[in-house]
């Protein structure tokens, strides 16, 4: 799942920015600036309901500019606003997944623009799983093995 919705990301992105290059780990050499890097957070992983749980995905998305231009920072700020409003939609398969403005939020560290939201995702379980068996409580005091 969590690849899919790096897939989604990716592909908005690739819609707003055809010519810039999205990384999905790490690159030791050869980066081609300007770029993005999108990485997951620790999943929170909450059961809800009897048929569904709720997952809560963090992402960040990190916006290489190509500083060798001058205005490298309008880039920046360009971005920024285009992770505004028109990211609040992402298409995964036949689904749309909404994301709160409230989830985003933006740092700008150096020369590289980081772009974190969370995903909160409720999806159902699988019928195939087994019910959880009934338990029962005996009361009483154990006896000592050794007598």
């Amino acid at each position: 799942m969590v690849y899919d919705l790096i897939q989604a990301i990716a592909s908005w992105i690739k819609t707003q920015y055809p010519d810039v290059k999205i990384y999905d780990s790490p690159v030791l050499q050869d980066i081609k600036l300007p770029c993005f890097f999108i990485t997951s957070l620790q999943i929170d992983e909450v059961s809800s309901l009897k048929d569904f749980y709720r997952r809560g995905i963090p992402f960040v998305i990190d916006y290489l500019p190509d500083d060798r231009k001058p205005n490298f920072m309008d880039d920046i700020y360009q971005v920024q606003d285009a992770f505004g409003l028109p990211f609040r939609q992402l298409a995964l398969n036949d689904k749309q997944l909404w994301i709160k403005n409230k989830t985003i939020s933006y740092d700008r560290e150096q020369k590289v623009l980081h772009i974190q939201f969370m995903l909160d995702i409720r999806q159902a379980l699988d019928p195939s799983d087994p019910e959880m068996n009934n338990l029962s409580l005996e009361e009483g005091v154990k006896q000592n093995e050794y007598e």
